[in-house]
């Protein structure tokens, strides 16, 4: 349930600005507000940025090899969807643990593994999907798909048997969101991120999921530099509507973000807020 208060120790941003990332939702019976949920969330706040550029800078920071005169708008499409929820950090430790942030790719499995990305991922799926109409058809099931690599095997209805729909990072996240994280966390509660990966074999699932924990390291780093670097370029009017960075606030928020709360359905569509920083100088413009 969504709690549709205001709390915070920030009353300039949140009282005076319609920020999202001061919404509070019940978590155990507490109201948090997302800013203290996610550390991507924590430095969108703190840096006065929408939260899909922190999360796209962030991922490009981790993995700077991608093409991503290619890879650009699936990464857009991802970022907007995952900050669409109460927990984008989640959906990027994923992304990163699956697919180190390629978007357009397909892995065949079998005794040798075939990977396609880019151009061929798609032409790969195009041919896929005509194969598929062929009911005597015996082509393979088994491919991974996507930026979140779900297997078609075992996900192709929750995509309405349509391989295409599976390469949209949007559509994954819904997919992830309306059913299958909902269903693994009912199964596994706090071990759902192993689940994720493994539901039949522990030893996996367990491998998995302290894989994914330890990248957690890497996002609360590159987000402290996004921070740290963002800081920099603000005014000093703007700067003294925030806080100082403290280190136990974000060790909070480290230590929440590593107990991977399971993201909720779109809290509020924050790509239809207004960018904070202009916010801040409609505000002093305001009370000059």
């Amino acid at each position: 349930m969504v709690a549709m208060s205001l709390r915070s120790q920030r009353p300039t941003l949140c009282t005076h600005l319609a920020n999202p990332l001061c919404i509070s939702i019940t978590v155990n019976g507490d109201h948090m507000p997302l800013k203290t949920l996610s550390l991507l969330f924590y430095a969108a706040y703190n840096a006065m940025q929408p939260c899909e550029v922190v999360f796209q800078e962030t991922a490009k920071a981790a993995n700077p090899s991608i093409d991503y005169a290619i890879e650009q708008p699936y990464l857009e499409e991802f970022a907007k969807a995952a900050c669409r929820t109460s927990n984008p950090d989640v959906l990027w430790l994923l992304a990163q643990q699956e697919t180190n942030f390629r978007f357009a790719i397909v892995r065949e499995n079998g005794p040798t593994p075939t990977i396609h990305q880019g151009k061929d991922a798609v032409e790969f799926l195009k041919g896929f999907k005509a194969a598929n109409t062929d009911p005597d058809s015996t082509h393979s099931q088994n491919i991974d798909i996507g930026v979140l690599q779900f297997n078609w095997n075992w996900h192709s209805e929750g995509f309405k048997n349509d391989p295409m729909k599976a390469l949209s990072p949007a559509t994954q996240v819904d997919y992830f969101l309306q059913k299958y994280g909902t269903e693994i966390y009912r199964r596994c509660d706090d071990k759902w991120v192993g689940c994720y990966h493994n539901q039949t074999d522990k030893e996996r699932s367990t491998k998995y999921q302290s894989s994914v924990t330890k990248k957690g390291k890497t996002l609360a780093l590159r987000a402290l530099t996004f921070l740290r670097d963002h800081r920099k370029l603000m005014s000093k009017e703007e700067k003294a509507l925030l806080p100082l960075i403290r280190k136990e606030e974000f060790y909070k928020v480290f230590e929440m973000a590593k107990t991977f709360p399971l993201p909720r359905k779109q809290i509020l569509t924050f790509a239809d807020d207004r960018d904070l920083r202009q916010d801040v100088k409609d505000l002093l413009e305001g009370e000059g």
